[in-house]
C-alpha cells in the first residue's frame, strides 16, 4: 500500500526535525501545493450559532482546533488571549461584500481533537513542532465579535506522533499536545479500513482562509482514489480548511482530513472572489485523506482504543504471535519475539551490554550498539533504555566514565508503579553518530547513583545481566529509533512508554 512507502523526510519529522524537510503550511499553500478555494453551488458555510443542528454545532466547537502561528499569540493575560492579524480583506484583498469579508482571518490550518491530547490534521500543515499553537474556541459570537479565548483553549505541540505526505495520495499528521485538553470530548473516528460509497453525505468543520470556525454540509463523496488513500468531495472549503475534519453526516464519525483541491480566486475589478462551481462537472472536487490511513500510521507508535489487531499496523504492544495479521517479518518493525537472527530485515540493531565496574552504590551498565543491517545508519536521536528497581532514596545522577561522546541521560518512573524488576528506567539518547554496516559504536561505560549514596540491589533489575555478560546482546535493554522499538522487549505486559522526542 502507498501508506507504507516512506518518504525521505518522514523519519526526520518523527524526531522533531520536520522543518528540515517541510516548509511551513503557509509557504506550501502559497506555492499552490495544497490549496482548496472553491464554492460548489450554494455557499453552505455557517457559523456554529446559525447551523441547523445546534447539538452538533456545539460538538464541532468542542473538538475543532485552529493552527495559529506561535508568533501571533499574545498570552500575557491568560483570561483574555489575543491573536494578532487582520481581516479576510487584508489577507486576500477579497471583495468587501463577500460573506465574512470583514471577519478576522488568522488561522493557517485546521485540526480535530481525536483523543484527550492528540490532534489529527494534514501533514503539510505541520512543520517543526513549535511552529503553531493549537487554539480552541476560535469562533464568532452572535454579537459579531470574536469569542473570548483563555489559557484552557490554547495548547502547544509536544511531539509529532506520525507524519506522512504524498502530494498525490495520503497526507496526514497526528500531533501530541503539551497536556490533555480541558473540558472537551474528542471526535469519534471511523476506524474501518473500507472506502465509503460515492453519494455519502458529508459535513466539514474548519477555518476557511483563516476565518473563525465555519461548518459546511450539503456535500457528498464524488469518487474514491484507486488505492483508497483519499476520496474526492464537493466541499465548500478554502486554504485554512487544510487539516479540517470531514464527517459522515449520518453517523457523525470523522471519516477524513481535507488536504487539497481547486486553486482559484476569480478577479472582480480591484478585488477577488472565490471561484464558484455552478455545475458538478465544472470543478474536480476536494481531496480528503481517509482517517483510517492516519490511524494506521499512528497505531505503529501508540497504543490506543482506536488501534486493534487487524488494522494493518504492528503496534508497540503487538507481536507476530499475538497479531500475525499486522506483524510479520519485513513490516519494518522489530516486534516482540523477533530478533536479528529470526528477522534481520526488521531487526537491524543489537544493544550489547557489560557490567563494567561492579560496586554496591553505583549501577554500572555498559552499552554498545551494533549495526547488523546492510547500510550505514545514523543514530542521532536514537534512545537506549535500561530498566531497574530503585531502592535507595534520593535523586539519581549519571556519568559516562571515559566517554569521548556526550550522551543525554534522563531518569523516569515506569507509569503506574511499574512491574516486577522495573519501577524506573534510564533513557540514553545518542547524538549524531554514524555506524557502518557490521560495525559498533564505542563502549559507553555508564554509571549512576542515588544522592543518598546508599546501595542498590541490582539482582532485581530487569535489565541487569550479571557480571559475566561481556559485551553480548541483552534483549532486556530496549532501543528506539524514530519512535519505533528496534531492539529488546518491554518489561511490563500491556505497557509501552513512548521514547522522548
Amino acid at each position: 500500500m502507498k501508506l507504507f512507502r516512506l518518504l525521505a523526510c518522514t523519519g526526520l519529522a518523527l524526531v522533531g526535525a520536520a522543518a528540515a524537510c517541510s516548509t511551513t503550511a503557509v509557504e506550501q499553500e502559497a506555492a499552490g501545493q495544497a490549496r482548496s478555494e472553491v464554492i460548489y453551488g450554494d455557499d453552505d458555510r455557517e457559523e456554529p450559532f446559525t447551523y441547523s443542528d445546534p447539538v452538533w454545532a456545539q460538538r464541532a466547537v468542542d473538538f475543532t482546533v485552529a493552527l495559529i502561528a506561535t508568533s501571533a499569540i499574545d498570552d500575557s493575560d491568560p483570561n483574555d488571549i489575543q491573536i494578532a492579524g487582520g481581516s479576510w480583506i487584508d489577507r486576500d484583498d477579497v471583495c468587501p461584500d463577500e460573506r465574512f469579508a470583514t471577519q478576522p482571518a488568522r488561522a493557517d490550518c485546521s485540526g480535530t481533537l481525536i483523543a484527550p491530547d492528540l490532534v489529527l490534521t494534514a501533514g503539510h500543515c505541520v512543520g517543526a513542532c513549535g511552529d503553531n499553537r493549537y487554539v480552541f474556541d476560535y469562533r464568532m459570537t452572535p454579537s459579531g465579535q470574536l469569542g473570548q479565548i483563555t489559557s484552557d483553549d490554547v495548547y502547544s505541540c509536544a511531539d509529532v506522533v506520525t507524519w506522512y505526505r504524498d502530494v498525490n495520495g495520503a497526507d496526514y499528521s497526528v500531533v501530541r499536545l503539551d497536556r490533555p485538553v480541558v473540558g472537551r470530548t474528542p471526535a469519534t473516528v471511523r476506524v474501518a479500513s473500507t472506502p465509503l460509497p460515492p453519494g455519502t453525505d458529508l459535513v466539514v468543520h474548519g477555518f476557511p482562509r483563516g476565518l473563525p470556525l465555519k461548518i459546511a454540509d450539503g456535500a457528498e463523496i464524488l469518487s474514491n482514489d484507486q488505492d483508497n488513500d483519499f476520496f474526492v468531495a464537493d466541499l465548500d472549503t478554502f486554504v485554512g480548511n487544510s487539516g479540517s475534519g470531514v464527517f459522515d453526516l449520518a453517523t457523525k464519525e470523522l471519516v477524513g482530513i481535507l488536504v487539497r483541491g481547486e486553486d482559484d480566486f476569480a478577479p472582480d475589478g480591484d478585488c477577488q472572489r472565490p471561484l464558484v462551481c455552478d455545475e458538478e462537472d465544472d470543478c474536480r472536487g476536494e481531496d480528503v485523506t481517509y482517517a483510517f490511513r492516519a490511524l494506521q500510521g499512528m497505531c505503529k507508535y501508540l497504543p490506543s482504543d482506536m488501534c486493534s489487531c487487524g488494522d494493518s499496523a504492528c503496534g508497540p504492544l503487538e507481536s507476530p504471535a499475538s497479531c500475525p495479521s499486522d506483524c510479520s517479518c519485513g513490516d519494518g518493525t522489530c516486534s516482540s519475539g523477533e530478533s536479528v537472527a529470526s528477522c534481520p530485515a526488521d531487526c537491524r540493531f543489537e544493544v550489547l551490554y557489560d557490567e563494567h565496574t561492579p560496586q554496591s552504590n553505583w549501577v554500572t551498565p555498559g552499552i554498545q550498539v551494533r549495526n547488523n543491517g546492510p547500510n550505514t545508519e545514523i543514530l542521532s536521536g536514537t534512545v537506549v533504555r535500561y530498566y531497574f528497581t530503585k531502592e535507595p532514596p534520593g535523586t539519581l545522577a549519571a556519568e559516562c566514565w571515559g566517554c569521548s561522546t556526550t550522551l543525554q541521560v534522563r531518569f523516569a518512573e515506569v507509569p503506574g508503579g511499574g512491574c516486577a524488576n522495573a519501577t524506573h528506567y534510564m533513557d540514553v539518547t545518542f547524538p549524531f553518530l554514524l555506524v557502518s554496516s557490521g560495525a559498533t559504536t564505542d563502549q559507553f561505560r555508564l554509571a549512576f547513583h542515588a544522592s543518598s549514596w546508599l546501595d542498590f540491589t541490582e539482582s532485581n533489575d530487569y535489565s541487569y545481566g550479571g557480571i559475566n555478560w561481556n559485551w553480548a546482546p541483552n534483549p532486556k535493554i530496549t532501543m528506539y529509533q524514530n519512535g519505533l522499538r528496534v531492539f529488546g522487549d518491554e518489561p511490563c505486559p500491556g505497557l509501552f512508554i513512548p521514547p522522548p522526542n
